[in-house]
């Protein structure tokens, strides 16, 4: 028995000096709550062929109903049509797969463009505004510019 009980302690004293050994040690943990916001919408902008394509997407835990207002303004070297954009939608996105998408167009001009976005999103609480400048380029029918993303809020 003195046998059995000296090797336990021998194990004990290497053990710990090659740190092997677990000590329990009370840790408090404290349980904060998950910011996660009631909705939160991106709106990303592509160019193409004869315009823009909008994508709103719900990205927040709760559906989305609200108007949606956007405006693009397009400043480049020729603008034969289409220098302003605007298209005013109603949204009604659930949170599992809530995404709408639109385009705004047309638009017909040449050069390097200049593209100023804005608009509000307006829910029954409140008016969200929004406003961002892009570059891009404009090759008559077809808008190549910068993928545009806006988060609201």
């Amino acid at each position: 028995m003195k046998k059995i009980l000296t090797a336990i302690v021998l194990c004990i004293f290497i053990l710990s000096g090659f740190r092997a050994i677990a000590i329990p040690h009370e840790k408090l943990i404290e349980n904060k709550p998950l910011n996660i916001q009631g909705f939160q919408l991106e709106i990303i902008i592509e160019g193409g062929f004869l315009g823009y394509t909008v994508t709103v997407i719900n990205t927040g835990a709760e559906q989305v109903r609200g108007n949606l207002t956007i405006e693009i303004t397009t400043d480049t070297m020729v603008v034969l049509f289409g220098a302003t954009l605007s298209e005013e939608s109603f949204l009604d996105l659930n949170p599992i797969n809530g995404i709408d998408t639109f385009k705004l167009q047309p638009l017909i001009g040449f050069g390097s463009a200049s593209i100023i976005i804005s608009g509000v999103f307006q829910n029954e609480i409140e008016e969200y505004p929004f406003e961002t400048i892009s570059n891009g380029y404009a090759f008559l029918i077809y808008i190549l510019c910068d993928k545009t993303s806006i988060f609201i809020p």
